[in-house]
């Protein structure tokens, strides 16, 4: 969508407010805009002084060094959490959007190998393409195994239905992929629209929620003009201005920032980091079958999404296995001579255990260079004796 409000407009206008308002929208706006060190000295001096309550009266306002810390504690706890709850869907789009094209080009080599390579008429790749969504693949490939077990197949005959079995395959799985792509992308806009709640802004500022309301909608008030004057100011007097939805282009525009990257690390994810790296790898090479890979991204997506039930590190863990999933997507040769190479391995088919020791058999045994050097000592000893 595009951008009706430039970011140096919302800056402007924030940065135009008393303090008290400015606190207010920072916080407001956390999971964009940081808190800077004058709001937060603010509202450690704002927050309801315990003396007073103790029935003493304090002579002036001092800036508690803990009560400093407590907001600065509090402030950055949400701000991850919120930054986090949007890097991550954002990092599922990216990594389904990756893995979208590379199926896409997984699917045109496979089609180009059968029409090519094996010679498959059109139809019969037609035919399959429309049977993929219903196709039992496991069931096929062992009946498949079977058959050339039982030597029913020609090599190529193997190698032509193990081909149509890895194309639609490939079909399902890029189906599959494009549905999670459209949930990421719209948790990945819900996420971008979410501001802290009333409890949550006085919980970080530290004042009773009660007091909250009047400041909340006087703040709201007062950028909302400040916006709308950057709007008039900068709109040609002869066009006239269609009205916004200023609140919400506000947070239009701030979804389009960069998505700020956490530094997390392993918490426990699949029980042992080694085991969570070869799902990861296995998840990215495809070899997962549907049910164990459907199980696995939702072990890896999914958070219950309330800071009361101890999801506060689910987000990370998320992010966690992402990164490590783009990283192993950025060590692949994935270069179409190589994804070729990939889709011919699969379609060979295994040879009988007595036909591969029988080719063992048959191969020359090659000595190294010491047995080369026993076998020459060996020749001349005998020869020693034949002259004696």
């Amino acid at each position: 969508m595009a951008i009706t409000i430039p970011f140096e407009h919302i800056e402007s206008s924030l940065n135009a407010l008393p303090i008290q308002s400015r606190t207010m929208l920072q916080l407001l706006l956390l999971q964009y805009i940081d808190v800077t060190q004058d709001e937060i000295d603010y509202m450690a001096t704002d927050q309801p002084d315990s003396r007073f309550l103790a029935g003493k009266q304090p002579q002036g306002k001092t800036i508690s060094l803990e009560a400093v810390q407590n907001v600065t504690s509090r402030s950055n706890q949400y701000k991850g959490y919120y930054r986090q709850k949007r890097e991550r869907p954002g990092m599922h789009v990216e990594f389904l959007k990756e893995s979208l094209l590379l199926m896409d080009r997984k699917v045109r080599i496979a089609e180009r190998m059968l029409l090519e390579n094996l010679k498959v008429d059109e139809e019969a790749i037609k035919a399959a393409r429309g049977q993929a969504p219903s196709v039992l693949l496991r069931q096929e490939l062992r009946k498949l195994e079977r058959a050339w077990e039982h030597e029913e197949l020609s090599q190529k005959d193997y190698q032509i239905q193990r081909l149509l079995l890895e194309f639609q395959g490939l079909l399902r799985r890029r189906a599959i992929f494009r549905r999670r792509h459209k949930i990421a992308e719209q948790e990945f806009i819900t996420a971008g629209t979410a501001s802290l709640k009333d409890h949550e802004i006085a919980h970080v500022w530290g004042i009773p929620l009660g007091s909250l309301a009047g400041r909340k909608v006087k703040a709201l008030e007062q950028f909302l003009k400040n916006l709308q004057k950057h709007q008039e100011t900068s709109s040609p007097s002869h066009e006239p201005t269609q009205p916004l939805d200023l609140w919400r282009e506000t947070f239009q525009t701030l979804a389009h920032r960069p998505i700020e990257r956490s530094l997390v690390d392993y918490d426990g994810l699949e029980k042992t980091e080694e085991i969570l790296m070869g799902k990861l790898e296995a998840f990215v090479n495809g070899t997962m079958s549907e049910p164990e890979e459907s199980k696995f991204w939702t072990s890896i997506t999914k958070v219950n999404d309330t800071e009361f039930s101890g999801s506060w590190a689910s987000h990370a863990r998320s992010i966690l296995a992402f990164q490590r999933l783009h990283a192993l997507m950025n060590d692949m040769d994935l270069s179409d001579e190589a994804l070729e190479d990939e889709l011919s391995a699969k379609i060979m088919p295994k040879l009988p255990d007595d036909q591969i020791a029988n080719e063992e058999d048959e191969k020359p045994v090659e000595l190294g260079e010491q047995g080369l050097g026993v076998l020459n000592s060996f020749i001349g000893e005998q020869d020693d004796k034949r002259r004696g």
